[in-house]
């Protein structure tokens, strides 16, 4: 067996450079006993991934497999823990046949073999340890079908030694070596700067009204796991009334968080946008996290603009990409727009809207119980019902050339001071003093049937792939399993008395804070020599938009990006025809709905800043699709302020 060289774990992180490379670069001898024969592999770690080679007694490779790092999320090492009933009895004794210890005082002989026997004595004093790595991978069904992201667990079982601290050592070894790996990949943000390669703490809000009302099963069964398993540190908070979100993040401190994820829909999003904003101090904060989304409401326009924008698989599993997304370690600048009325100012990451899409958003939540297909409900009663709006737009035309732009990400040199936050995870404080670092020694409950797989016959799950063991072992252990078994951590009311407040909220009018304007007043005219164009008339619509993805199925604007310092503006004027108009809204869908040149009816413009002056006194408008004061008010792009998390 090959042994790669031991690693200090104390050293402080720093820029990977060859020598560590090779320091965290382990290899070794893995092989299976199986009734088609035993195989040998050989099993390497590195800045790539995990490399399983199959080879032949000669040591030439038959087969390879490659599990990435950038599908890799965390491992465990774990001791198996024996449950009474499988240390009572032989694996293979069926239901109604007398137990052995039955059967020997009858002197009736045992249906077990020697062998069995043999094995399950092992069993009872067994010292192996496991590594178990969780891993994400993209997978195709079949040739038609879409990728997808597959749950993986691969199993190392080490049991080279006779006793399991020395086993465990050396799964530990491995272990750290994987941690250090996936530490580098992550951006200095979203990791400590100091002491051992770990993760920063995650700030989660949960709005339990969003879509459907189903936020907090979502969390607890979809997201918590995936938490777990990349032992990301979070706090949760659950709303519990509107604009929480917006106080929460003007009022509370900060620095223990690199992360604020919003489980919810486009509305708690937008809220947390806001709060951050009215701050004081929003300059350094929005430089020092970074934000993410779970999409559980009807809309969920963002998650699906940055599903799309990276190539990533989103209508397979929605929620699980979005959870991966937060905990990538990779963030991109986003663009937010700047919107002022007559009474306050506020700020959106996704759209604007007058007409006939902000009626049927708004209009709709009478039938909420529909989820997204309400909108299609309302479409078509609103194309029966079609309305037009008289007004006036003007802009500022975009820079045709413009690139999308980047910003510096900057470190926070303030000291952790929160101290009353708690974690949500499962196995790792718990074990803070443990000589295995964030390691468990005894395997969960989930995980008993997995292991039984070696000596008995287990329907429940079913191995995808050929297994894998450390060198002196005799029975297979590495299993592709599709689902475990997770519990809720703690209620509610353990997370409604945390995290101090900081006072960073002023009294004073929340104009002073946030990005200032360069636009002249709302009641000021605008002059044409600055470059202000008009369109003005009845209208059908106007619907301004910066990011690709209005909804889950509606691709609004293909061009834009996330910070490309640009927002899409589309006018769809009066006495357009009603199949005119049906075709617009059915190819929405595809992003084929916008006319290559503007026409008479629609146009499609790339602006840096519009003013819309409604003439009626009626109407909707709508800002990330919540309703707002219905009047003027004018809009601008402010390139790059935000950051937000992208896939990896």
């Amino acid at each position: 067996m090959n042994k790669s060289q031991e690693r200090s774990t104390d050293s402080a992180i720093s820029t990977p450079n060859k020598a560590d490379d090779d320091l965290h670069n382990v290899s070794d001898t893995f092989y299976t006993s199986q009734r088609k024969g035993s195989h040998v592999f050989r099993v390497r770690l590195d800045a790539t991934g995990f490399t399983l080679q199959r080879e032949s007694p000669s040591g030439v490779t038959i087969k390879e497999q490659k599990v990435k790092i950038c599908d890799i999320i965390g491992a465990r090492c774990m001791r198996m823990k024996k449950s009474p009933r499988n240390l009572t009895g032989c694996a293979c004794v069926n239901p109604g046949t007398p137990a052995a210890g039955s059967s020997r005082k009858s002197g009736t002989p045992s249906k077990c073999s020697m062998a069995s026997k043999e094995e399950h004595m092992t069993d009872m004093g067994d010292g192996s340890a496991y590594l178990y790595l969780f891993a994400y991978v993209l997978k195709k069904k079949s040739l038609r079908s879409s990728l997808h992201r597959e749950r993986t667990v691969l199993t190392l079982r080490f049991r080279s030694f006779d006793t399991f601290e020395d086993n465990m050592r050396e799964a530990d070894r491995w272990y750290r070596a994987l941690r250090w790996q996936l530490h580098q990949t992550l951006e200095p943000l979203f990791a400590e700067s100091v002491g051992e390669p770990r993760r920063r703490r995650l700030l989660v809000l949960l709005n339990p009204k969003s879509g459907s009302g189903n936020a907090r099963e979502v969390f607890n069964t979809n997201v918590a796991p995936v938490l777990n398993e990349a032992e990301v540190p979070y706090d949760l908070f659950v709303t519990k009334h509107s604009n929480y979100a917006i106080e929460f993040m003007s009022t509370r401190r900060l620095d223990d968080w690199c992360t604020i994820l919003a489980v919810g829909g486009d509305g708690l999003f937008h809220e947390i946008i806001n709060g951050l904003l009215c701050r004081a101090d929003w300059a350094q904060v929005m430089d020092n996290i970074a934000l993410a989304i779970v999409p559980c409401g009807s809309g969920n326009g963002l998650a699906r603009s940055i599903a799309h924008g990276y190539n990533e698989p989103y209508f397979s599993n929605p929620v699980l990409g979005a959870s991966l997304t937060a905990i990538s370690g990779r963030s991109s600048p986003m663009d937010v727009v700047r919107v002022e009325t007559e009474n306050r100012v506020m700020f959106s990451f996704l759209s604007i809207g007058w007409g006939l899409i902000s009626d049927v958003d708004i209009e709709s939540e009478c039938i909420r119980m529909f989820g997204y297909q309400r909108f299609t409900i309302w479409t078509l009663y609103r194309l029966a019902n079609l309305r037009t709006y008289s007004g006036k737009i003007s802009y500022l035309l975009a820079e045709e050339a413009q690139e999308p732009l980047a910003t510096p990400l900057l470190q926070s040199e303030q000291l952790r001071r929160m101290q009353s936050s708690r974690s949500c995870t499962m196995h790792i404080d718990k074990l803070s003093n443990s000589s295995y670092h964030r390691s468990t020694e005894f395997l969960p409950q989930e995980f008993e049937d997995v292991i039984s797989l070696e000596t008995s016959i287990n329907q429940s799950f079913r191995s995808r792939c050929d297994s894998w063991l450390s060198g002196g072992s005799r029975r297979s252990c590495y299993y592709s399993i599709s689902e475990s078994v997770y519990h809720s951590v703690a209620d509610d009311s353990e997370f409604t008395e945390q995290s101090s407040t900081a006072g960073i909220k002023s009294e004073q009018n929340p104009h002073n804070f946030g990005p200032s304007s360069s636009l002249p007043g709302l009641d000021k005219p605008l002059s044409e020599d600055a470059g202000w164009l008009v369109e003005e008339g009845k209208f059908i619509m106007m619907h301004a938009i910066y990011q690709s993805h209005l909804g889950v199925d509606c691709h609004f604007a293909p061009k834009a990006q996330l910070n490309d310092g640009k927002i899409f503006l589309v006018l769809i004027r009066g006495g357009i025809s009603r199949p005119h108009l049906l075709s617009f809204l059915y190819n929405m869908s595809t992003g084929s709905h916008l006319p290559e040149k503007n026409n008479e009816y629609i146009k499609v413009l790339q602006v840096r800043a519009f003013r819309l002056e409604p003439h009626d006194d009626h109407g909707i408008i709508t800002v990330d699709g919540e309703q707002i004061e219905f009047g003027p008010l004018q809009a601008e792009i402010l390139p790059g302020i935000s950051r937000v998390m992208i896939p990896k």
